[in-house]
């Protein structure tokens, strides 16, 4: 029995023997036009796989299934095929090099834009090829599908009309499709946007130092009669105060996190508040300050919503700043509220049950903070 019997006799008697030939883990079979080629077993070498596992692959080419395209073999045409689906064969090729599926890592889908090889004869006894591959990397958050990178290459060569076996310029494409993402993964895992999980909020409690026309809330700094600054209008009223609320938000990425700080500020203009120099006493002030301690309770409810709301990495931003819309909202009804119960501070025993219930609340926030 020569050496093509011997290897006839190990191929698949529905192949119907043209050509077989076994290289290394390559295995392939030329029958009636028709070249067909498994990827092998071998583990591709990663530094960052401990990050990421392989959720899925998806064939979007154009046509779909097995084939890659068309070659030269043995002075003919020959179709070059998988010996099964494109998607389940990379699958199975990437997965030996990957971790299994755990919550704590990344689920990686690699959609497959390109996958072939082509061929024509460029002379007599010489064939020109060309090789290409382009592979997207993504992973879905949430119902949203993100786009991490691209692996493009393409190959030009000439080779002899003779036996070719197209199985190393294959494993290569791919091989390099998957460094070339763990190569990305490991330099930006933690620093890049796109490889957030979460949000996080972190509150943080500023001692804002006074400017001559601001005076910012602390819990120990009073309002004075020097606080209001404007000139005394004209009517019934004794005092009025102008306080207000506004935050400050920075955001960094941390491992797989968007941490994002909110540093609240609650103030009173000097310029805009005024008080008459005959009301000048320490009932009026009490009323004007428990204005200024309204806007620090607002300000504590803004970040206990915050608190509680799950935020989305796509819409964190707005989602605060309507937050804080509703909360600026919610501080002047309260004023207003406020100023009617008690008449402007007229009301005595209506100004106790304000004074009381505020400062109540203030001791909760200062408890839960």
């Amino acid at each position: 029995m020569n050496w093509i019997q011997r290897l006839g006799s190990n191929c698949p008697k529905k192949w119907g023997l043209i050509l077989c030939l076994v290289c290394g883990n390559f295995l392939l079979y030329a029958q009636s036009g028709i070249v067909k080629v498994s990827f092998g077993a071998d583990r591709v070498p990663l530094s960052s796989s401990k990050h990421y596992y392989l959720l899925d692959v998806l064939d979007n080419r154009p046509v779909k299934g097995g084939h890659l395209g068309t070659i030269i073999q043995q002075t003919q045409r020959a179709s070059l095929e998988l010996n099964a689906s494109l998607e389940s064969q990379l699958y199975e090729f990437w997965k030996r090099s990957l971790p299994r599926k755990e919550t704590a890592l990344f689920p990686i889908i690699l959609t497959i834009n390109t996958l072939s090889v082509q061929e024509k004869r460029q002379s007599p006894g010489r064939i020109k090829g060309e090789a290409a591959i382009t592979v997207d990397l993504s992973w879905r958050r949430g119902e949203n599908e993100i786009k991490l990178t691209t692996f493009k290459a393409k190959s030009e060569y000439t080779r002899p009309e003779t036996a070719y076996n197209p199985e190393p310029v294959l494993r290569k494409m791919v091989t390099d499709a998957l460094q070339h993402f763990d190569k990305w993964m490991g330099a930006n895992i933690g620093r890049n946007p796109l490889l957030i999980r979460t949000v996080r909020l972190v509150f943080t409690d500023v001692d804002y130092p006074d400017k001559a026309d601001t005076v910012f809330y602390r819990p120990g700094r009073k309002l004075t009669y020097a606080d209001f600054q404007a000139a005394p209008r004209p009517g019934r009223y004794a005092a009025m105060v102008f306080t207000s609320i506004a935050y400050e938000g920075n955001s960094k990425v941390k491992e797989d996190y968007l941490e994002v700080e909110i540093k609240m500020k609650v103030y009173m203009v000097k310029s805009m508040s005024w008080m008459a120099v005959q009301s000048r006493n320490e009932y009026v002030l009490g009323h004007e300050q428990l204005h200024f301690d309204i806007a620090n309770v607002i300000a504590q409810r803004f970040k206990n919503r915050l608190r509680d709301m799950p935020l989305t990495v796509e819409d964190h931003d707005s989602e605060i700043q309507y937050q804080f819309l509703e909360a600026f909202r919610e501080m002047n009804r309260l004023q207003e509220q406020y100023d009617q119960e008690t008449r402007h501070g007229l009301n005595a025993v209506e100004q106790t049950a304000w004074n009381q219930l505020i400062m109540e609340e203030l001791h909760t926030a200062r408890n839960s903070d």
